[in-house]
């Protein structure tokens, strides 16, 4: 239990920074980031609650929306920029995945400049700041890119990780309930919102739908996820039972 526990945090913490690498400029440009795209394509072909072929069935989410699912806002935006901003921000991006943090903060401060406008760049600011650990900074960085696009779940979810990191879990949920409200279908957010509830709220029963919606927003289950929502389904259906033990024996 302790080590899917600790799995589980790493993961939350790690799955963003990630995944932000390869952004290109999401919300500044035309092209978003792949795992995303799959997810929607495969998602947007189905309704809810159908299965891929060969998959395991996954449990519907009283969490989702019903009916089909929409595409991602934030990935329909597609502002034109110029050539030399995408090269600059290419070398950001490459000079993150070398973790010469210095480099690419240098680049991604003078696009800040230039184009206060492009979310993407602030984003990804936010975690050379992050990384570099000046979390004053990153959190700036964070709120600015949801302000320059209201739309930016991954900043959402970047300011979440940075509040809970703080003991913020308050703040940390309005973040991820406020990405949810952009788009209800964000595999991420229903994960790390789940994540929050089980581990650091204490909230199993909050937890458990989260888990499911993610599982049902894939193309296929995470097999990881798979056991963790057993888990906790274990826990949770024992507590009920628990509770409807000390009911009987009140009223004997």
């Amino acid at each position: 239990m302790i080590f899917n526990n600790a799995l589980r945090t790493l993961l939350c913490c790690l799955t963003f920074s990630a995944l932000l690498l390869s952004v290109l400029l999401v919300g500044c440009s035309s092209n978003p980031e792949k795992d995303s795209a799959d997810v929607e394509k495969k998602s947007a072909s189905k309704k809810q609650g159908d299965t891929e072929p060969g998959s395991k069935a996954v449990v519907l989410s009283s969490v989702l929306p019903a009916g089909p699912v929409t595409p991602n806002p934030y990935l329909q935006m597609k502002p034109n920029v110029s050539s030399q901003v995408e090269n600059s921000f290419h070398s950001a991006t490459a000079a993150m995945q070398q973790k010469n943090w210095s480099q690419a903060e240098t680049i991604l401060q003078s696009l800040a400049t230039t184009n206060p406008n492009l979310s993407g760049v602030h984003l990804n600011l936010g975690i050379v700041y992050r990384a570099k650990n000046d979390t004053v900074k990153a959190a700036d960085a964070f709120n600015r890119a949801i302000t320059a696009n209201p739309k930016n779940l991954d900043a959402y979810n970047q300011l979440a990780l940075l509040k809970r990191e703080s003991g913020d879990f308050s703040g940390a949920e309005q973040l991820y309930q406020k990405a949810l409200a952009v788009w209800p279908f964000h595999p991420e957010s229903h994960k790390n919102i789940a994540i929050l509830y089980e581990l650091y709220l204490g909230k199993a029963e909050l937890a458990l739908p989260h888990y499911q919606a993610y599982q049902q927003l894939l193309p296929a289950p995470d097999k990881q996820v798979d056991s963790w929502v057993a888990d906790l389904q274990r826990r949770v259906t024992g507590g009920k039972d628990a509770a409807k033990n000390d009911q009987k024996a009140e009223t004997k």
